[in-house]
């Protein structure tokens, strides 16, 4: 089998067109050319790993004269085959790489009938409206404190009953002293009238003794 030959292995296995598997198959034999030439190893699980061994100088002979020739050192490719594509050759383990194709593709047949079933239920849940979250209960109000009550206003101490106002002396000595002025007044002119009738009769008393 030749490159060709496997490109049209693949394509018929993978139901790939040619030109795409001939492009990966390309690509994989690339990197792995190019990590070879960094020194790195490159490991296939069950089928082998790619690596490199150095080979120090040393001499031979040229096969067709037979005359000594100089080989330099040099860094050769070597691939050492995994114990899976070991026994597949010895014929070890057919039945058992059969078993596993198999198997692979049950799981992938599965896997594929379980995608439309995850999308259609994706497309389920986004459909399906979402619920509103409930609104957040208020806190209730706090309670403002009852104000305190005011003291009742003491009652204002009666006025206690005014003494009647003594009236004063003077006031009440004035009608008297006006009383007096007054009978005084009166008795003034009496007085005179009497004074010169008395005196009359004094001197007609004096005229009668001469």
């Amino acid at each position: 089998m030749n490159k060709s030959d496997l490109v049209d292995a693949i394509a018929a296995a993978t139901n790939e067109g040619k030109t795409k598997v001939a492009g990966l198959l390309e690509a994989v034999l690339e990197h792995i050319s190019g990590a070879l030439q960094r020194g790195d190893k490159v490991t296939l699980p069950g089928f082998g790993t790619f690596d490199t061994r150095k080979r120090a100088a040393r001499s031979g002979r040229n096969p067709r004269t037979g005359a000594a020739v100089k080989i330099a050192a040099t860094t050769a490719p070597v691939f050492k085959a995994g114990a899976t594509l070991k026994g597949s050759v010895a014929g070890k383990k057919k039945a058992a790489a059969k078993g596993k194709a198999a198997a692979k593709s049950k799981a992938t047949s599965k896997s594929a009938a379980k995608a439309p079933a995850k999308a259609t239920a994706a497309a389920k849940l986004k459909a399906a409206p979402k619920l509103k979250a409930a609104p957040k209960l208020k806190a209730a109000p706090k309670l403002k404190a009852a104000p305190k009550l005011k003291a009742a206003p003491k009652p204002a101490p009666k006025p206690a009953a005014k003494a009647p106002a003594k009236v004063p002396a003077k006031a009440a000595a004035k009608p008297k002293a006006a009383a007096k002025t007054a009978a005084k007044a009166a008795a003034k002119p009496a007085a005179t009238n009497g004074g010169k009738g008395g005196a009359k009769s004094k001197a007609k008393a004096a005229s009668k003794k001469k």
